[in-house]
């Protein structure tokens, strides 16, 4: 019962808190705005619904930073120089439950453009399947090394581990599921080489079926929302398709064990002050989650674990520890909230605007958002990273509706319930 009480109370916050959100959005949208323009011989006046202008600046917003991230996507990876040799590279590869998949990453590192490049793949010690294809694919190819977690029951203590078993100056970490192109590592190394700490490159799920062309579909709003935070100096660095420095890596004490170890990395990244340098124009893939229930879970998790970033980024505040750097992690991390949150007061602006017979409203969003997919799935698709998208990419309007009922569900459930376990996505395939 005790684990009951706290569950239901959650489910019944979420609906209240949705149902408020929209209230409070069809309310406020419904209220009158004017504007006089005094000029020389008359005077106009401008009314127009809250609704209406709320619409135009958040599709401004969306045209904005998706032509922002169509530009990079399609920008020249000459300006990158390629170093196709040089100091010893170790590429690790935490893996948990991913026997199935596994062999994706491995093949496609050793296919890298890199010399030399060691792969060593961390296992957890209560996973034998996992540890037993791992294992096998050490003794069957050179350069590849099967570690045990020697600090088993996290991603990041599992990279940790490999960093301190390997005395290399620079260091990569993928997923077990990702595909790597051979130029990527040379095109990480070329930026090292210089002046940036940590090169992150883009991953993207395969968009090879409805489900899973969603899941490339949010992954293209979420980067393109990141472009107008990335001009405060803000680079997401995560715990994949990421190459950095091992004097990068022990300044920010390596990563945290926390549920999204990557995000919280990140942040600890800025507020180093550590050179990041995002490259989407260098794109990697990965399997996308294959069932809706997968594609919510995993994302439920990367929001209940920001959230747990922000606690603990807030406890720091309290406690003074913090700079202009760590007041700006804050800001970004309650930002990307509230602003996910803000999406269920604009949809019931938009559905008033809808019932009020102003659809030109929805199809403006809807087109510039599609477009922004399309434009990214065209590079993508180019350079043979994906086949093409699925009808499902017109569903990517509903997607902004989700984030926010997401959003308050992972700020409730953290609250509550969370017991501090994580949902484990099937990489299998349907």
């Amino acid at each position: 019962m005790i684990s009951i009480v706290p569950r239901a109370v959650e489910h019944g916050a979420t609906a209240v808190g949705v149902l408020t959100l929209l209230v409070f959005g069809f309310a406020q949208g419904r209220e009158i705005q004017q504007y006089s323009l005094d000029l020389l011989v008359v005077s106009v006046q401008v009314v127009f619904l809250d609704a209406l202008s709320s619409m135009a600046v958040f599709t401004c917003f969306v045209a904005v930073t998706g032509l922002l991230l169509v530009r990079e996507v399609w920008s020249s990876r000459d300006a990158i120089e390629p170093v196709t040799d040089g100091p010893r590279l170790t590429a690790v590869v935490p893996v948990y439950r991913d026997h199935d998949v596994l062999e994706t990453s491995v093949e496609s590192l050793r296919e890298s453009a890199y010399d030399p490049l060691e792969i060593v793949i961390v296992a957890e010690p209560n996973d034998a399947p996992t540890l037993d294809r791992a294992r096998e694919l050490a003794s069957a190819y050179d350069r590849v090394e099967c570690l045990v977690n020697g600090s088993p029951g996290s991603k990041a203590g599992a990279i940790n581990y490999a960093v301190r078993e390997t005395d290399a100056e620079y260091i990569a970490v993928f997923d077990a599921d990702e595909s790597v192109t051979p130029a990527f590592l040379p095109r990480a190394m070329g930026a090292l080489r210089g002046d940036v700490d940590v090169f992150q490159g883009r991953r993207i799920p395969r968009p090879n079926g409805v489900i899973e062309t969603i899941a490339y579909c949010e992954r293209v709003v979420f980067h393109a929302s990141y472009k107008l935070v990335e001009l405060s100096g803000f680079a997401n660095c995560r715990s994949s398709s990421t190459v950095l420095t091992r004097e990068a890596f022990d300044r920010v004490g390596g990563y945290d064990d926390m549920l999204t170890e990557d995000l919280d990395f990140a942040h600890n990244c800025y507020r180093e002050g550590l050179t990041v340098r995002q490259a989407r124009q260098c794109t990697n893939t990965m399997e996308a989650p294959h069932t809706l229930r997968d594609l919510w879970g995993q994302r439920k998790r990367w929001r209940v674990g920001q959230i747990e970033v922000l606690h603990a980024t807030a406890l720091e505040l309290l406690s003074g520890d913090l700079d202009r750097r760590g007041l700006v992690s804050i800001g970004r991390m309650c930002s990307s909230m509230f602003g996910c949150l803000f999406t269920l007061a604009l949809t019931s602006k938009l559905l008033l605007l809808l019932v009020l017979g102003v659809e030109s409203a929805f199809l403006a969003l809807a087109t510039i958002l599609v477009a922004t997919i399309v434009g990214v799935a065209w590079r993508d698709a180019s350079d043979g990273r994906i086949d093409g998208l699925h009808w499902s990419v017109l569903l990517a309007p509903l997607l902004y509706p989700a984030f926010g009922v997401l959003t308050l569900k992972s700020l409730l459930e953290y609250g509550l319930s969370w017991d501090g376990t994580w949902y484990h996505v099937d990489k299998t395939g349907s």
